[in-house]
């Protein structure tokens, strides 16, 4: 008989087992009832508490949110049995080849590091649960002779595989391709013949000592999502490059069954020659490309009174519109302001020139130095071309050298007002297009070059040491760099859906501000010992997180 809200212990037989429990008599329904407060387990966990204290509990938390949220689109894009189908299927460490190269990706994305790093990094996060593989088996030599299985032409069909995927899944529906080119430095040794791909050539970085190998790209206009690349060696010239490029995107639409008729190139003036505009004007295949205002000055001398408004983006542009005979052939023409181009060549003119007045200012006070050493007049001139060259400072500025004894001179110099007049007046703020779409409107090619600089964007996750870096890679082969860049892209292109996804979802933050803040998301694993012989109670559960990215994890996991 219980006697109403006094709490006391009952035992409750559950199949072969007993367990006890604090239970309380309450009224329900008029009623008095037994109201389980608390279960205590059995009597031996009971004993357990009651000799050995609390309850034990261990509990580890790791980085989830980022690895969770990536390897999502791995299973959206249904990339595993992409990599399956074309990759090996032997396993080694329990893992097929391309599994291992899809976690090689994810760490790329998330904090790019070598092979020999990626278990440690793997076992501070969730990943090995989630993917279910064992870190401490995935050793540098793992990831090495699962690369050494790969070659070129599946690469190049895994690559056509995800371009359908992106097709059927509506991620590449624009028809707008933007196109440019990177180059990457190595560490590769000048006297290591191990790769061809590796030379020295105009480092992008400004490390010309190192040997480098380039790094072709195209990427759709919404997203940027990479869709077609091509490794070439660090030697060749942009323009060289883009009679292959073209040849291979060619081939490659005729192998999805694309009409290549619905897509448009976008590309800088970068890529241009007479020899690349007959290639694109032979292939058939539509373009807006950009082109150089230096060589159509005819163009930057058309009064503004012939420029007429357009709406771009909800912006208004004045542009002009017409058709001339560039590399052989009539094409038109669409001249176009923009002042924020012009306010960024304001300002890169201004530091310019604040460079080259601080380089000639302290030239010319070693010039007239009382101890200054005697030197001829072209030693001179050939050092005072040198600091001009660039950002057309040997036009800008004129100097006047003055020999003011043998061997001693004094140098003076201004501004050239005509120069200046052009370039501010003239040329700044102009961008010329030039394109066969002879059927769109001012507004609609403007709105396809718009954005075609973002593709920067892209060579700067992929330099950007913190996420997605090709750097560091430590291959010196051509078939090790050429997996080891398919691995980053396709981290890449797991991080440009996922940002795609945020930005749909109303997050509008970088693909670098939103890998950080997932990478805080944590999972916490609390396992709980009750009792000497029992098996240990596991539970998971998400750490506390603010609201605002509680809402961000939330959308990109549902």
């Amino acid at each position: 008989m219980y006697k109403l809200n006094m709490a006391t212990i009952r035992k409750q037989k559950v199949g072969k087992y007993t367990y006890w429990q604090i239970v309380e008599s309450k009224r329900v329904n008029g009623k008095p009832r037994p109201v389980v407060l608390m279960h205590l387990g059995t009597a031996e966990q009971l004993l357990y508490k009651l000799r050995e204290g609390p309850v034990q509990k261990r509990i580890r938390s790791a980085s989830h949110g980022a690895v969770w949220a990536l390897w999502r689109i791995v299973e959206e894009l249904d990339l595993i049995n992409i990599f399956n189908q074309y990759f090996s299927s032997r396993q080694r460490d329990g893992l097929p080849v391309g599994k291992s190269l899809l976690l090689a990706a994810i760490h790329r994305a998330v904090k790019p590091g070598s092979k020999r790093s990626f278990a440690a990094w793997a076992r501070q996060t969730t990943l090995p649960e989630i993917a279910a593989f064992d870190p401490d088996r995935l050793d540098s030599q793992h990831f090495w002779e699962q690369m050494d299985t790969i070659t070129e032409e599946q690469m190049q069909e895994v690559e056509n595989a995800i371009t359908r995927q992106m097709l059927t899944k509506g991620l590449f529906s624009s028809r707008l391709l933007f196109y440019d080119l990177t180059n990457f430095f190595t560490y590769i040794a000048s006297d290591n013949n191990s790769s061809q791909l590796a030379q020295r050539g105009r480092n992008k970085q400004k490390r010309h000592d190192l040997r480098q190998f380039g790094l072709a790209l195209m990427v759709t206009k919404e997203f940027l999502l990479p869709v077609f690349n091509e490794i070439y060696e660090g030697n060749r010239s942009d323009a060289d490059m883009f009679q292959p490029m073209l040849t291979k995107l060619r081939d490659k639409l005729t192998g999805l069954e694309l009409d290549v008729e619905e897509l448009t190139l976008v590309f800088d003036k970068g890529s241009n020659s007479r020899k690349n505009f007959a290639q694109l004007d032979k292939a058939e295949i539509p373009y807006v490309g950009s082109l150089s205002p230096f060589y159509h000055e005819d163009l930057l001398a058309v009064p503004l009174g012939q420029y007429r408004k357009a709406k771009v983006g909800g912006k208004e542009v004045w542009c002009y519109r017409t058709r001339k005979k560039v590399w052989g052939k009539e094409r038109t023409i669409v001249v176009y302001l923009s002042e924020k181009l012009r306010a960024g060549q304001m300002r890169g003119l201004q530091q310019a020139l604040n460079k080259r007045y601080e380089l000639l200012e302290e030239y010319k006070s070693k010039l007239n130095a009382p101890r200054a050493r005697k030197k001829k007049l072209e030693e001179v001139r050939r050092h005072l071309e040198k600091i001009l060259t660039g950002e057309r400072c040997e036009y800008l500025i004129q100097i006047s050298v003055t020999e003011k004894e043998p061997g001693r001179f004094d140098i003076d110099w201004e501004i050239d007002p005509e120069v200046h007049r052009w370039l501010t007046e003239k040329l700044y703020g102009k961008r010329i297009l030039v394109t066969c779409r002879e059927e769109w409107s001012e507004e609609e090619i403007i709105a396809a070059y718009q954005g075609q600089g973002n593709i920067e964007r892209v060579f700067k996750h992929l330099k950007n040491p913190y996420h997605n870096a090709v750097h560091p890679q430590y291959h010196w082969t051509d078939q090790k760099i050429r997996v080891h860049t398919f691995i980053c892209l396709i981290g890449l292109l797991l991080s440009q859906v996922l940002w795609k996804k945020a930005h749909e979802a109303g997050h509008n933050m970088s693909l670098e501000t939103l890998i950080d803040k997932l990478t805080e998301v944590r999972k916490a694993e609390i396992i709980t010992v009750t009792s000497l012989q029992g098996k240990p109670a596991k539970e998971t559960q998400m750490e506390e997180m603010p609201l605002e990215l509680q809402r961000l994890y939330n959308d990109l996991t549902k």
